[in-house]
C-alpha cells in the first residue's frame, strides 16, 4: 500500500461505524482515517490518543476486530487499517505532554512498566498527576520478546522514546508487603499491571528438562530439532523464530487447528514458514536419552474449547530442545489473593488493575483497560 491517503479516502464515514465499535479501545477511526486522508498526520496520532498506535497496527488481530467491523468487509475489501496506522505513527510517533490539571497534586504509583502500565502512567501524566513505575526488570519486557519479523523493535524504541518524560522509573520488584506497606500509604492511587507472570507449565514427568517460552526467545544457541507445546501466538512466535535459525519445528496443540488460541493469520504464517503442526496432541512425558530430548505425546479427541478426552495411544517426538509455551496468568498474591476472580473488576480499595491483572489478552485489551481506569479516576477526583 504506497498510498495511505488514498486508502484512507475509501471510509465511507458510516453513522454507525462497526470499526470503532470492533475496536476494544473505542478509537474514534473514522475521524483517523479522515485526517489521514487530509495528510493531517498529528491531528491523526492525536485523535488516537495513546502511544501504541504503531504496536497495534503490527500486533492487533485486525481482521476479528475493526476491519472485521468495516462495512467494506463484506461488500469489497476492508480498508487496511493496521497498516495505516503503523504507517502514520511510525512517521508521526505520539508526543506526551501536559494537557490539563485534573490530577494536579494526585500521587499515582504503577507497577508494571508494560502497555497497561504505560498507557496509564501516560493518561494521567497528561491530565497533571505525579506518575512513578515501579518494574522489576525493564520497560515493555513482553514486547520485547515479540521476534522482530512480526513487531520491529524500532516501533518499541519510539514509544519508549515518547514516553520517557511522563514519569520516573523504580527498578523494584514489589510484593504484597510493600504494595501494603508503601504503595498504597505514600501513593493516593496504586494501579496494578504486571501482567501474567505466573506460567501454568506442562505439569509432566520431565517438565524440567523443558525451556520456558520466554528464555527461549531470548535464545541464541536454540539446536537442529524444536518442539513448541501450546497453541497460543507465543507458542507459533518460538516456533517461526526456531524456523527461521534453520531448525526443524513442529508445534504439538492438545485441540483441534480451529480451537488454537493463536491468530489465524500467525499460524498461515507459521505454515509458510514450514512449521509443522500436531494437533490432538497432549504432552505426558518428557525425556532425555543419548539422542536429546524425547517427548511423548499422546492423541487427544477434543470438542471445541470445553471437553478434551486423552486416549492411550501414545508416539514420541525426538528432539534437541522442548519448549513450554502454554501460557501464564496473573499472579494474584501480589494483592494478598490466591482464588479472587479479578476479570470483572477494576478496582479494589485504592488499588486498580489493568492488563492481565484484570483478564485481558490482546495489546488493545491492556491499552483500554489504562484509558478507562484513568478516566474513571479522574472523574472521581473532579
Amino acid at each position: 500500500m504506497d498510498n495511505i491517503s488514498a486508502e484512507s479516502g475509501r471510509c465511507l464515514h458510516c453513522k454507525k461505524p462497526g470499526c470503532k465499535e470492533a475496536c476494544p479501545i473505542g478509537n474514534d477511526l473514522p475521524s483517523f482515517l479522515r485526517f489521514v486522508k487530509n495528510g493531517d498526520y498529528v491531528s491523526a496520532v492525536k485523535s488516537i490518543g495513546h502511544p501504541f498506535g504503531e504496536i497495534c497496527g503490527y500486533v492487533c488481530p485486525h481482521d476479528k476486530k475493526c476491519q472485521g467491523g468495516c462495512v467494506l468487509h463484506k461488500r469489497s475489501e476492508s480498508l487496511n487499517i493496521g497498516e495505516i496506522e503503523r504507517r502514520v505513527f511510525e512517521m508521526n510517533p505520539y508526543k506526551v505532554e501536559r494537557l490539563t490539571d485534573s490530577l494536579r497534586g494526585v500521587k499515582i504509583a504503577v507497577v508494571g512498566g508494560g502497555v497497561s502500565g504505560i498507557t496509564f502512567a501516560v493518561k494521567t501524566y497528561e491530565a497533571g498527576a505525579d506518575v512513578t513505575v515501579f518494574e522489576k526488570d525493564k520497560l515493555l519486557s513482553t514486547l520485547k520478546l515479540i521476534p522482530s519479523f512480526r513487531l520491529p523493535y524500532d516501533a518499541i524504541r519510539r514509544v519508549e522514546n515518547g514516553v520517557k518524560a511522563a514519569f520516573e522509573t523504580v527498578y523494584k520488584t514489589v510484593d504484597y508487603e510493600y504494595l501494603k506497606t508503601e504503595l498504597q500509604k505514600k501513593f493516593d492511587v496504586v494501579y496494578v499491571a504486571t501482567g501474567a507472570l505466573n506460567g501454568y507449565g506442562l505439569g509432566i514427568e520431565g517438565e524440567e528438562f523443558a525451556t520456558d517460552y520466554k528464555l527461549f526467545l531470548q535464545s541464541k544457541q536454540i539446536g537442529s530439532k524444536v518442539a513448541v507445546i501450546g497453541g497460543g501466538n507465543s507458542a507459533i512466535d518460538c516456533a517461526r523464530l526456531a524456523k527461521r535459525q534453520g531448525n526443524e519445528v513442529w508445534v504439538a496443540y492438545r485441540r483441534t487447528e480451529s480451537d488454537m488460541p493463536a491468530f489465524k493469520r500467525e499460524i498461515e504464517d507459521a505454515k509458510r514458514d514450514g512449521v509443522k503442526f500436531i494437533f490432538n496432541a497432549a504432552p505426558q512425558k518428557l525425556q532425555k536419552n543419548n539422542c536429546g530430548l524425547v517427548l511423548t505425546l499422546a492423541k487427544t479427541v477434543s470438542e471445541g474449547r470445553g471437553k478434551l478426552e486423552i486416549t492411550d495411544e501414545l508416539f514420541d517426538i525426538v528432539c534437541d530442545c522442548a519448549v513450554s509455551a502454554t501460557g501464564g496468568a496473573f499472579d494474584k498474591s501480589i494483592l494478598g489473593k490466591s482464588s479472587v476472580d479479578f476479570s470483572n473488576q477494576l478496582q479494589f480499595d485504592n488499588v486498580w488493575l489493568g492488563g492481565d491483572a484484570k483478564g485481558g489478552k490482546l495489546v488493545a485489551d491492556a491499552v483500554a483497560d489504562g484509558i478507562c481506569a484513568a478516566r474513571r479516576i479522574i472523574e472521581e477526583k473532579r
